[in-house]
């Protein structure tokens, strides 16, 4: 998780904690953090928080928005079993099983009217999670949601993501690659089958809770008319668009990402 942070972007009171949960021998690794100021919100002002990264990479790129979030509430940033160095699970997992996994962990740690954060592949994650244990989650944010049905093949999306890495930070491309090396080839690979045929188009329209669909600018992976398709679908859906970004808009318009997403949680 965060590695790139000094101590004058740390908020006063912050306290960060990492813990490990294992369900039927897979593991998740969970970072926590928040402020000593959240402790005095009410019931009705508090929102913890849960974000899932994306294929191949960590939670390093959300550690800009997971600090302006953690006045929200309580923080957590979750790392999919496989990847940043995550003990690799001896079967491939679908999107299916990871989303059980994500909402057996949420349930355990009883937390306050959940905003479900998933960015790419953690898009299609927090989605089946949600769908598969509807009371876990009061919200749910899919920023940069793959696999666009009308593209549904590797080539495409691979052509897809060189397109938005032109307009991403430098630093967003180093973590990208460190990440994928990391998690190595072998469970990249099992992994992304699964995320190409997942039909999150389906998905979200099962989906009970306010859900916002956002993207960057730039963003090619998840296109304007993909995104307002998917916010279409669900039951109470809405949508948004960062002007200047692309696919990682998570990390480098973190403020931008909190506003909209404070929109959000008041509805």
């Amino acid at each position: 998780m965060p590695h790139r942070l000094t101590p004058a972007d740390m908020p006063d009171g912050l306290t960060v904690r990492i813990d490990r949960f294992r369900h039927d021998d897979v593991w998740l690794r969970t970072w926590t953090m928040w402020i000593a100021e959240t402790e005095d919100l009410s019931p009705d002002e508090r929102h913890d928080v849960v974000l899932i990264h994306g294929l191949g990479v960590s939670s390093a790129y959300f550690q800009r928005l997971a600090l302006v979030l953690a006045r929200f509430g309580t923080v957590r940033l979750l790392e999919l079993p496989g990847f940043a160095g995550v003990p690799h699970p001896d079967h491939p997992l679908s999107t299916e099983d990871l989303g059980a996994l994500v909402a057996s962990w949420v349930r355990r740690e009883g937390m306050s009217r959940v905003l479900l954060i998933g960015q790419s592949m953690g898009a299609q994650v927090v989605t089946e999670a949600a769908v598969q244990d509807p009371g876990i989650a009061a919200h749910v944010a899919l920023i940069g949601p793959p696999v666009n049905s009308d593209e549904r093949s590797v080539a495409r999306q691979g052509w897809r993501l060189l397109q938005s890495a032109v307009f991403e930070p430098a630093a967003v491309r180093s973590m990208s690659i460190r990440g994928y090396v990391r998690c190595g080839w072998r469970w990249f690979a099992h992994t992304l089958p699964a995320m190409m045929r997942y039909p999150i188009e389906d998905r979200i329209g099962l989906l009970e809770v306010p859900v916002l669909v956002l993207r960057g600018g730039h963003d090619a992976v998840a296109p304007e008319v993909w995104t307002q398709m998917l916010a279409g679908r669900a039951r109470r859906g809405s949508w948004a668009e960062v002007p200047g970004a692309a696919h990682s808009v998570v990390f480098d318009h973190a403020r931008d990402v909190h506003a909209h997403l404070a929109d959000l949680v008041q509805q």
